[in-house]
């Protein structure tokens, strides 16, 4: 809890993957993937409850050992055109809508930290912001950054600022989320992270990448 308020901890984790099959239990660093994501959910002080919604028994068995609660996402809920937002809403029915905040942890994001989920859940808490979402630098720094007008190299201004949604953590008000169909609403606020820690792996060369600084 935060004050009081209650919050959910959510790790969506469905079985079919296009690019990288199997990716939440295949092993990262020596350990299951989705493993990463449920320590780190597990270790933060402001998480009142941890839940995985999924349709891969072996990643509902991985949750099992880890203690959390396991939602069984139908199938209609499971395929690649499936919304995350959809699951959300289903997840919440089976739960029940008495949460004042949602996290969402991706187990494609295995380098973001307890702090980190703390942090960006104490600071949507502190602003009465509508919802928090994690970002970072892009990979290649913004001197390298370049705009194309017609396959035409120009330079790119101002991008001293410039962040990429990395997919690691996801604070919302569940009310919100319903209606709105998003995280990334006016007035959400950007909890910066490190791009060692915003790792968002959909395909092998990410995967092989992150679990490099992983190990590094």
């Amino acid at each position: 809890m935060i004050d009081g308020a209650r919050a959910l901890g959510l790790i969506p984790a469905r079985a079919g993957s296009e690019r990288l099959k199997g990716k939440n239990s295949r092993l990262f660093a020596g350990r299951p993937l989705i493993d990463w994501t449920l320590d780190a959910a597990l270790a933060s002080d402001l998480l009142e409850t941890v839940a995985v919604t999924t349709d891969d028994p072996t990643v509902a068995a991985l949750a099992a050992e880890h203690g959390v609660t396991v939602i069984d996402r139908p199938v209609e809920l499971a395929g690649s055109d499936a919304s995350v937002y959809d699951a959300i809403a289903h997840a919440l029915g089976v739960l029940g809508h008495d949460w004042d905040y949602l996290v969402l942890l991706q187990p494609t994001s295995p380098l973001r930290t307890a702090a980190d989920i703390d942090g960006a859940l104490a600071l949507c808490h502190a602003w009465s912001a509508p919802a928090v979402v994690g970002v970072s630098p892009p990979l290649k720094p913004p001197a390298f950054h370049r705009r194309l007008s017609k396959d035409v190299i120009g330079p790119a201004g101002d991008l001293d600022d410039l962040v990429v949604i990395n997919g690691a953590v996801y604070v919302g008000r569940p009310d919100r989320l319903l209606i709105d169909g998003r995280f990334d609403v006016p007035g959400a606020l950007a909890w910066r992270m490190p791009t060692d820690r915003g790792w968002d792996i959909d395909t092998a060369p990410e995967f092989a990448a992150a679990e490099a600084a992983a190990r590094a």
